[in-house]
């Protein structure tokens, strides 16, 4: 009975879990600084109006940031395209020694790329046959944004609700964990907290890290926009494997140009720079608080953002996390010794 009611709840509440996972993620993310707030005699609401109006803020100023790099910049990619597809561009000589592609792939670069006019008339083409798609594109893209506006908008309703009636909620949570598994629920209790936190703190860390670094190497290679790729590269180092992707596209844009040098030398520097973050600061951040090895955060990554899409960022290596407390039942699992609350310490006393 019990469990057909979880299984009636989850599909009646279907198209909102999301929203109420996001809101619990954040607030347990943030919940110590909350803590830390009300602790300076801040009252709830107070505490709750800052915390909120700081994660608009955070989310927003990204945004913001991309779009007014898109504008100084535009510009600069409005020349490059006007300039490449005034003249032409020939074709690269390592096109033509590419094995079994070598013939195809230079025949349609001379047709498409190397004549003055061909890249306009390959866009125009290009849109031509998007064309057709393109109304019932443009049907669903509204819906699609009022909806995810609304998820939003109940993510940080719920979140605000969190902070303001938080010991009610891990009351409550606590009496329905005990209630289903006593024994485990208190080391899950410890780990949850820990590995999401950690996992914000690495995934966020690494991604600003990527992005400043990669963005002022993509200005020494030369690369076109450089901030806006910076940008974009940050975005996608959220994503395990998005990163190398990023710098390997841009080394491929400036080896089409024939700036081989800048090209090779940007490439393996990304590599380099991938190779400290993935083998030394990622692991750290997200895995050090719980003891995680390196293979462990990976694939908790890799296999939560493939199953669950980026809210499986936070919940692969919270389940790794679990399963190396079962295989480490005997030792301590968590870095941090437990606190006693102050009524256990006069019961010792």
């Amino acid at each position: 009975m019990p469990l057909l009611f979880v299984v009636s709840l989850g599909l009646l509440l279907n198209h909102f879990l999301l929203s109420l996972a996001w809101a619990g993620l954040l607030a347990v993310i943030t919940w110590p600084l909350h803590q830390r707030l009300m602790a300076r005699g801040w009252t709830r609401g107070a505490s709750a109006a800052v915390l909120v109006g700081g994660l608009v803020v955070l989310f927003a100023a990204p945004s913001m940031v991309l779009l007014n790099t898109v504008t100084n910049e535009i510009s600069t990619i409005e020349r490059l395209v006007s300039q490449v597809n005034g003249s032409g561009v020939p074709a690269p000589e390592w096109l033509t020694r590419l094995p079994m592609l070598a013939k195809p792939a230079t025949a349609w670069w001379q047709q498409h790329l190397a004549v003055p006019g061909g890249l306009n008339l390959l866009l125009q083409t290009t849109a031509g046959d998007m064309l057709p798609h393109l109304p019932r594109t443009l049907s669903t893209l509204g819906p699609s944004l009022l909806a995810n506006a609304l998820y939003l908008f109940l993510s940080l309703l719920t979140l605000c609700v969190l902070y303001l009636e938080g010991p009610a909620v891990i009351r409550y949570v606590d009496h329905a964990g005990e209630r289903l598994s006593p024994k485990h629920y208190a080391i899950v209790r410890d780990l949850f907290p820990l590995s999401v936190r950690g996992t914000a703190l690495g995934l966020c860390s690494v991604a600003l890290l990527e992005g400043v670094v990669l963005g002022i190497a993509y200005a020494i290679a030369g690369a076109p926009a450089p901030a806006l790729l910076g940008i974009i590269t940050g975005y996608m180092a959220l994503i395990p494997g998005g990163a190398p992707l990023s710098f390997s596209l841009v080394s491929l844009v400036l080896l089409g140009q024939g700036n081989v040098g800048p090209a090779i030398g940007l490439f393996a520097w990304g590599a380099f720079e991938l190779f400290l973050v993935d083998k030394f600061v990622r692991p750290k951040l997200i895995g050090a608080r719980v003891r995680l090895p390196f293979l462990a955060v990976l694939f908790g990554l890799l296999g939560g953002v493939s199953t669950l899409g980026v809210i499986g960022l936070f919940v692969g290596p919270f389940m790794m996390a679990v399963l190396f407390w079962w295989l480490r039942k005997d030792e301590p699992v968590l870095l941090r010794p437990k606190t006693v609350s102050s009524p256990e310490k006069k019961r010792a006393a």
